[in-house]
């Protein structure tokens, strides 16, 4: 029942909840940790892993507790926030059982208390053993997440298996990470265990005694890049990765040991050197540079407008294609997710033109603020292009999280509402693309006049931006549509959802659409607005939490803007539009807050709100499109079953992509259109 992509620790958590269901205990308590307290990182986020977060839903539906009844109480706990808010968290999940709130209060005053004090034990006596630890002597740091580091179950029992070597093993949490003062490189360092590692690798460099032990599992994301982000900040020094699982035994573990305790004395010491990674900003160094867009979807020409419009050039990237995947595989490890491999060959790939110009390229990388793995893909560009030799090649990386706004800024107050005006527009010429291509007589007749309305939108935007002059020309291609002959026919409709970049991105998902509709299928693909809708959602919310009601006041001001011209856009396409209107935002996260809790913040909630939503309006069937270990997309598969259960058994496939050719992919899309069809004929 679990996640074939879900990490070692998660598996292991499922075997715990499926060892207290069979001592049929009354209920399972499994809190939610979105966050754990702030210490020395820049930013205010302070995020646990998506897994960590989602685990208490994922394993529920996969024990299929809610038909075995067996409750799971599920506070949402902001360790970052003070006593109060965690309080009333813990009391508003367990008052159902008679707990009193000045209980909770005393309880959580006397845990904190235990807390504390253990925290201050081990850091006395890291100190005690930094001191005592000879100048000449050679030790080992246990780097990771307690649940690797510390549980012996999963990690092969590591720290006694140095000791039995002759090698002291220290815990990370023995070193003073607390004290380390991060440099500005990582202010976007949301995840908590990402901040403590980055201060640990800091301690371990500088000091010759101490070598890195990295422990870590097949299917994490979050060390899918911090792992680079070590090895960089390492600046040259040797550390040993250990990757452990269900399959990893002894024999192999102390090996790998001994060999990496064999090349300690081999290594030469050198002066520990700091190791910048620069991260510039648009224009920053005063140079005129063109913009580099990556091609997510046709949306991007859009942007280019937008740029274009207010006397900043920009290029759209060609499409990916294999040559993108070929340098992408050479800069990655091929752990990161699938996006990220692909925008990072998409960079390193006009790197390798004759006509690249350092001084006069920028590539736009837009940057999240967690909890998945997107807002870290600009800093593992910067330090690719580094390695290039590239270091004063700027990466644009405006956040999608509280500064969006601030950070679009500096490209001219007008960039924002013009994009969006493209970006409406885009997405309704796409409704009409996939609801009229499959029954078109004239075979590409659609994909001709789709491409013309984009091109006449982009040059609108650019030459000449005007809200009346988009509307004007969306007013044009809904009479121009008209006249594109169909065939009247029957055919099973499938809902897509998934993560925004491989859903949306032709090469990355191996033109799924067009695979359906081959099959006799139509498909229903969330509009890109959907998600500028939910950022501005989750800004509003967490400036009301912070209080910071200033901001707040400007996003408002800017949502309100923004449905004002989407309105007039989407007005010109009434009554030709079949999907139409789209839910409120508000509306999928409610629906999507069935299946896990809108505290999870990011695509996962979306996608299962719009699933839901699919199956409500009679599609035929639901597909997941996401890439390989995504996060997000691994709970989306988990969470789908409850999806499929509640709407009478709608057919979901679920199609993890890597860039790598399966065998089985064309019967598994076969069999799923088979059942879609079928459920139509009924």
């Amino acid at each position: 029942a679990v996640a074939a992509e879900s990490c070692f620790p998660v598996k292991v958590a499922h075997g715990h909840f499926l060892n207290l269901v069979k001592k049929e205990v009354d209920a399972i308590f499994m809190p939610s940790p979105i966050s754990l307290q702030k210490d020395n990182g820049l930013t205010d986020k302070c995020y646990t892993c998506p897994y960590v977060q989602t685990a208490p839903y994922v394993i529920a539906s996969a024990l299929g507790l809610a038909e075995r009844e067996m409750p799971v109480i599920v506070p949402k706990l902001y360790f970052h926030r003070d006593e109060t808010a965690v309080v009333a968290a813990l009391y508003d999940a367990l008052k159902e059982l008679g707990v009193k709130r000045p209980a909770v209060k005393k309880a959580y005053a006397a845990a904190r208390r235990a807390q504390d004090e253990f925290t201050a034990a081990i850091k006395t006596r890291g100190i005690e053993v930094l001191e005592a630890l000879p100048k000449d002597a050679n030790a080992v740091v246990i780097v990771g997440r307690p649940y690797n580091t510390c549980d012996g179950g999963i990690n092969l029992e590591i720290p006694k298996k140095f000791r039995n070597l002759g090698t002291l093993a220290i815990p990370m949490d023995f070193l003073p990470v607390e004290e380390v003062e991060l440099s500005h490189e990582w202010d976007n360092m949301y995840w908590k265990y990402g901040q403590k590692i980055l201060s640990a690798v800091e301690i371990i460099r500088k000091d010759r005694r101490l070598h890195g032990v990295y422990i870590t599992n097949f299917g994490c994301g979050s060390d899918s890049f911090l792992l680079k982000f070590f090895q960089t900040k390492m600046g040259g020094k040797p550390f040993l990765q250990l990757e452990i699982d269900e399959h990893s035994a002894d024999a192999g573990a102390i090996t790998r040991a001994e060999a990496f305790l064999d090349s300690i004395p081999n290594f030469r010491e050198v002066k520990p050197r700091e190791v910048e990674i620069k991260k510039l900003s648009l224009a920053e160094d005063g140079k005129e540079r063109v913009v580099y867009i990556p091609n997510m979807c046709d949306h991007a020409y859009a942007v280019r407008a937008a740029f274009e419009s207010v006397g900043v050039p920009a290029v759209v990237m060609d499409e990916p294609g294999e040559e993108t995947l070929g340098w992408g595989r050479k800069y990655t490890s091929g752990k990161e997710c699938y996006p990220c491999i692909v925008t990072t060959g998409d960079m390193v790939k006009y790197t390798r033109r004759e006509d690249f110009d350092p001084d006069t390229v920028l590539f736009f990388m837009p940057a999240g603020s967690g909890p998945c793995r997107f807002g870290q893909y600009n800093m593992l560009h910067r330090i690719v292009l580094d390695e290039l030799g590239l270091s004063d090649v700027p990466v644009f990386s405006p956040n999608q999280g509280k500064t969006l706004y601030n950070d679009l800024g500096i490209v001219g107050s007008e960039f924002t509402r013009r994009a969006w005006w493209g970006i409406v527009a885009v997405d309704m010429f796409e409704k009409l693309l996939l609801q009229t291509r499959p029954y078109e007589i004239d075979a590409g007749a659609s994909h001709d006049l789709y491409w013309k309305y984009v091109k006449k939108i982009e040059e609108q935007i650019a030459r000449d931006p005007s809200l009346d002059a988009v509307v004007q020309i969306c007013r044009q291609g809904v009479k121009e549509w008209q006249t594109i002959a169909v065939r009247r026919e029957l055919r099973p409709v499938i809902g897509i959802v998934g993560e925004i970049y491989v859903r949306s991105n032709r090469f990355s998902n191996n033109d799924f659409v067009a695979t359906v509709e081959a099959l006799g299928g139509e498909c229903y693909l969330p509009p890109i607005s959907e998600w500028f809708w939910y950022t501005n959602w989750t800004r509003m919310r967490d400036c009301k939490v912070r209080g910071d009601y200033a901001r707040l006041a400007l996003n408002v001001m800017t949502e309100k803007i923004q449905k004002a011209d989407y309105n007039r856009i989407t007005a010109a396409f009434n009554g030709i539009v079949r999907n139409w209107p789209e839910p409120p935002v508000e509306e999928t996260i409610r629906v999507g807050g069935r299946y896990v809790h809108d505290s999870f913040e990011g695509e996962a909630i979306l996608s299962l709100g719009k699933a839901a939503e699919y199956a409500h309006q009679g599609c035929q069937g639901v597909a997941n499109l996401m890439p390989f270990t995504c996060m997000p997309g691994v709970i989306v598969s988990a969470l789908l079953k409850r999806v499929q259960l509640d709407y009478d058994n709608i057919p979901v496939l679920n199609m993890a992509y890597d860039g790598l050719e399966q065998a089985t992919t064309r019967t598994r899309i076969e069999a799923f259109m088979y059942q879609a069809s079928q459920r139509l004929a009924y």
